[in-house]
């Protein structure tokens, strides 16, 4: 079968609809995992979707595709994708499909295909999916499996909620950009005891205000806002899957996720005591300075939330966390991310201290930060890119550390007495990822002007494009 091979990224598969996916190719990807699945031993799969127009469509053509390589099915309809990998141990499911594109447009759908509890397949294992859709090698069954349906949102609820002590009486909002998490969120913090006021929490596919990403710059500050006219105590906003999230604090501000990081690290290191931290190479610097603070051991890798789980494997750390807002409670939970679980630690940390998240922040380290930036780059170009530009920061930063190795992945991280910053490709989509810091605003512009005009010199760098993202920060 011929089909788009960038739709195969790095940890899951995405493509636009109608164009690079269809119903078709959809049940051949299913038909595809069902045959991978069986080769393991696995005759078991949930399947799952968030609030896309074609999500409820593409889900049935994937039980459609799983069920012809006899695997039973159990379709737990539109969930958060926390609820999803939750349920794996609920229903005993080691495999699994999840129907999102996550942060990508309203065109664009995909899937996360899980292959054992809390994991998905990475790299090599969706190249292997790749090949066999390609050549049409599947292995179709003598008896096809079965396909039922459950609906486990309330028992997944009680379960996250008999998993913490939560002082009640906070006031939040919640503003999922229209997007899944506004019928489960609301419901789950009610049963918590929480004040819950709802800003764009009815589902629009069409994205009408803009995509789900909690890392836009647009997005955090409507959310500001919200909080400061309903005087709120905290805002929550997600990403179309909602493993990621967002938060502002009580006066509006923005709190970027590697600020996160570092807030529950410490509140990890208070239970395990020296433990390993991991994090990612996006993240500020407050965050290896706030693990060393507390005791703990700080570990930097890779960008990508499967590649940070299959890490974890060997280096067992306590949590991990990623600036675009992935967090994994790994030691006090599951090795899976799940932005509902964080927001519910978040709220009981909160209320351990007694303080405001404006006050927990002003407690750590200051940098001045970026938010996450995109820049659109082809997919045919943008690895290439990343070859070309280490060595000129090598040349151009004499005295910092040069990180282009495993831990960088995908890109390189440039780090600096006073600062950092770092330019990777993304494996989610055809753009490049910017992030900068610095101790001081004179260092802070000196490294946006630099990043400017550094990236303006390569021409497979699309600064009109759709795709960007808070490139105004560059300016």
């Amino acid at each position: 079968m011929k089909i788009n091979p960038y739709i195969f990224r790095g940890y899951d598969i995405r493509g636009i609809v109608d164009q690079d996916l269809n119903p078709e190719i959809v049940e051949r990807i299913g038909r595809a995992h069902g045959t991978l699945l069986k080769r393991r031993g696995i005759k078991k799969a949930v399947v799952g979707y968030d609030c896309r127009k074609t999500s409820p469509e593409y889900s049935q053509s994937i039980i459609k595709g799983l069920n012809w390589a006899g695997v039973d099915v159990i379709n737990i309809g539109m969930e958060l994708v926390g609820t999803f990998y939750w349920s794996q141990y609920y229903l005993n499911c080691q495999g699994g499909v999840y129907v999102s594109a996550s942060h990508n447009p309203a065109q664009y759908n995909g899937f996360k295909l899980a292959n054992d509890f809390s994991e998905t397949l990475v790299t090599a294992g969706i190249q292997e999916i790749k090949e066999m859709v390609e050549k049409e090698s599947y292995e179709k069954a003598e008896v096809y499996g079965k396909a039922e349906e459950q609906n486990i949102r309330q028992a997944y609820f009680n379960d996250l909620l008999k998993r913490f002590s939560l002082k009640k009486g906070f006031k939040i909002v919640v503003d999922p950009s229209c997007s899944t998490a506004g019928v489960i969120v609301p419901e789950l913090l009610r049963q918590a005891g929480f004040k819950v006021v709802e800003k764009n929490c009815k589902i629009d596919p069409s994205f009408p205000i803009g995509v789900a990403d909690p890392t836009d710059v647009v997005v955090a500050k409507r959310l500001g806002k919200e909080v400061v006219e309903e005087k709120a105590d905290i805002g929550f906003t997600y990403d179309a899957d909602g493993d990621r999230l967002g938060i502002v604090d009580e006066k509006g501000g923005t709190i970027w996720n590697d600020v996160l990081v570092a807030i529950f690290a410490i509140g990890v290191l208070k239970k395990h005591p020296g433990d390993k931290i991991m994090y990612n190479t996006l993240c500020s610097k407050v965050v290896e300075d706030v693990i060393l603070r507390e005791g703990g051991e700080p570990f930097m890798w890779r960008t990508g939330h499967s590649f940070l789980k299959k890490k974890n494997q060997e280096v067992k750390a306590a949590f991990i966390g990623e600036l675009s807002g992935h967090f994994f409670f790994s030691k006090d939970f599951y090795n899976h991310d799940d932005g509902v679980y964080s927001c519910l630690y978040l709220l009981e940390y909160l209320g351990k201290t007694g303080k405001s998240l404006s006050e927990v922040v002003a407690s750590l380290p200051k940098y001045i930060s970026s938010p996450e930036i995109k820049i659109y780059c082809a997919d045919d170009k943008k690895v290439e890119l990343m070859k070309e530009i280490s060595p000129l920061f090598k040349r151009d930063f004499l005295d910092a550390e040069v990180i282009d190795d495993q831990r960088a992945g995908d890109g390189v991280r440039v780090s600096l007495e006073d600062g950092m910053f770092v330019i990777r490709y993304s494996q989610n989509g055809p753009y490049l990822t910017v992030k900068f810091e610095a101790k001081t605003k004179e260092k802070y512009n000196f490294l946006k002007n630099y990043i400017n005009k550094f990236l303006h010199n390569y021409k497979e760098v699309d600064w009109d494009s759709d795709i960007n993202l808070n490139t105004d920060t560059l300016s």
